[in-house]
């Protein structure tokens, strides 16, 4: 077992405004991406403002997996068409959640070389959109970007609210989940005079939950996939919503935030965000105390026998995967704005892993 999650660690897994909503192109077509600087408006605050109403999404609205991107963009701190760029996602995340500049770099610098078009700066946080075209060259296959919600590198198997992809619809929120989910909140969570008896999220849930999820997966999904990269966004997806989805202003998570997030894609009455930026190292190690409870080994079924992959040497088993299994070699060959793009984000990427940059290596079209 690693000895640390960073070992794992990280995605998942979901911006200022520029290029899509009006910047200037380059000459070749392409748009730009910068990493904007660490902002300084990171205190508690109450999430969402009268400039953020919830509307219901409409029928051409993307929405995904996620459902912290699905919140934001329902509430207009994303787009609410669900399409975005890296620096949108960005401003979004840090102003409704308050997390810090670089795990929120890390996850949407990865999301948009996986499953945007880093060319033009554009992420659907759904599925397949006609905003975003084949990137150039076709370098990913024929397809146009699946966006956050295609299974595989970003998203995968053992989420908590959705499906596997092999057993069922690994998109929606899936009740009956949730419903197991809520289960382990009357059985180990802690009480709250305000929400009352067995409300209150807390680390012996979100432990018992997972590893009841995995096990779940392990014996439903005769091809279960939880290698290294999963694992961290599996269990870092733990995290976020123990860490991000509490109310600032008492630090706990009530189970009617939990399913106002969850179920409803909205935040919940008088909810506001942490009082302190939630940073990759704090994420990494809540996330930790959560797999320590029930360690478990990467690996994935075959046959519907769960094989342990072989022990890492890499600086990060995590990073290792995400990069070099994920995404796709064909990226190391673009040019002009797409490699200069391309280079910003492997770039952001590495940062918060402490590891030296690796270059794609994972197949092309998946």
């Amino acid at each position: 077992m690693f000895t640390t999650l960073k070992a794992l660690a990280l995605v998942a897994t979901s911006f200022s405004i520029c290029s899509v909503l009006g910047a200037a192109t380059t000459s070749d077509g392409g748009v730009i991406i910068t990493l904007p600087p660490r902002s300084t408006d990171v205190g508690i605050k109450k999430v969402p403002d009268a400039a953020h109403p919830f509307i219901a999404p409409g029928p051409n609205d993307q929405r995904g997996p996620c459902p912290a991107l699905n919140t934001l963009a329902n509430h207009g701190y994303l787009p609410r068409d669900g399409i975005a760029s890296f620096e949108q996602i960005l401003a979004a995340t840090r102003e409704g959640f308050n997390m810090d500049r670089d795990l929120a770099g890390f996850l949407a610098g990865f999301s948009m070389m996986a499953r945007g078009n880093a060319f033009l700066n554009k992420l659907s946080i759904g599925s397949i959109s006609p905003q975003i075209p084949v990137v150039p060259g076709a370098i990913d296959g024929p397809a146009p970007p699946g966006g956050i919600a295609k299974h595989d590198r970003f998203e995968g198997d053992v989420s908590m609210t959705r499906q596997d992809f092999n057993i069922g619809d690994d998109v929606h929120f899936q009740i009956s989940l949730f419903d197991e989910f809520l289960s382990a909140i009357a059985e180990f969570g802690d009480d709250d005079p305000v929400h009352g008896p067995k409300s209150i999220v807390n680390m012996k849930v979100m432990q018992e939950f997972k590893f009841q999820r995995f096990q779940e997966a392990q014996g439903q999904d005769n091809a279960v996939s939880f290698h290294a990269s999963r694992i961290a966004s599996s269990y870092n997806e733990a995290a976020f919503i123990l860490t991000f989805f509490a109310n600032g202003t008492t630090g706990t998570l009530s189970k009617q935030a939990l399913t106002s997030i969850f179920q409803n894609q909205t935040f919940a009455p008088n909810w506001f965000r942490r009082s302190s930026p939630g940073t990759f190292d704090f994420i990494v190690d809540t996330a930790m105390e959560v797999l320590n409870a029930h360690p478990i080994q990467p690996g994935a079924n075959v046959n519907g026998v769960y094989e342990l992959d072989p022990p890492s040497t890499a600086c990060n088993a995590a990073y290792s995967d995400f990069v070099l299994n994920n995404l796709p070699h064909t990226l190391n060959n673009v040019t002009g704005t797409f490699k200069t793009n391309v280079n910003t984000l492997l770039n952001i990427v590495a940062t918060p892993f402490g590891c030296p940059k690796l270059l794609p290596a994972g197949p092309v079209g998946q």
